[in-house]
């Protein structure tokens, strides 16, 4: 009798140790890292040689350089950075096919793979509220004039920086596991690139101004 009860005495002993040392054990702290995706739709304005060349196009009767945004970027936005998240990603912008009176058609594309920070200035906390951000990238641009008569292409590309500026909005869902983000955001881009008939390593630059929607996980 006795050694059956010295038997569950330290049985339950060990139970009870067990247990507590469950709930004193610290649980690992969750990575702070945040994803952001968001697509969205922008106006492209050319300068320098670019821009010599918008205002022929313009004259052929083509129209804006408008089209489409995709952008992913991942922050790093510990709780006690008090809602500043810095981190990377990419940006592209894929430009609508423009119609000139000619028949031809001008396209082009460019994106820029970057860093950045995105800082959560009133509320604190990251995926909430009013923010601020900005990113400074290298990448490529990709330009072509196709003249649909005689089948022939205009080719070219240039590579170079890009900065980024905006402010935006996010809206917590999905119980704060997610957030709904509304950003508009200012490009520049200075690249260099050789153009078809006039030379090596010419400038191209631009401006870009966007309005994006994306999730933030």
């Amino acid at each position: 009798m006795k050694t059956t009860t010295l038997l569950l005495t330290l049985s339950f002993t060990a139970s009870t140790l067990s247990t507590i040392a469950q709930t004193t054990e610290p649980t690992p702290a969750k990575l702070p890292v945040y994803g952001n995706i968001s697509f969205g739709y922008g106006n492209t304005f050319f300068s320098g040689t670019l821009g010599e060349k918008e205002t022929i196009n313009d004259d052929r009767g083509f129209g804006r350089n408008q089209g489409n945004t995709m952008a992913t970027w991942f922050y790093l936005a510990p709780t006690h950075w008090k809602g500043l998240g810095v981190g990377t990603g990419i940006k592209g912008f894929f430009a609508t096919p423009n119609n000139g009176g000619n028949n031809e058609t001008y396209l082009f594309n460019y994106y820029h793979v970057g860093v950045g920070a995105r800082y959560y200035l009133l509320s604190k906390t990251f995926n909430k509220g009013f923010n601020l951000k900005s990113s400074f990238g290298f990448g490529q641009m990709t330009e072509k004039m196709r003249y649909n008569t005689t089948r022939v292409y205009e080719h070219q590309f240039a590579i170079g920086r890009t900065l980024l500026v905006g402010a935006g909005y996010s809206i917590p869902v999905f119980k704060n596991r997610a957030a709904l983000i509304l950003d508009m955001e200012y490009e520049t881009s200075s690249r260099r690139g050789d153009v078809t008939g006039i030379g090596e390593n010419q400038p191209f630059r631009n401006s870009h101004i966007s309005v994006n929607v994306g999730l933030g996980f």
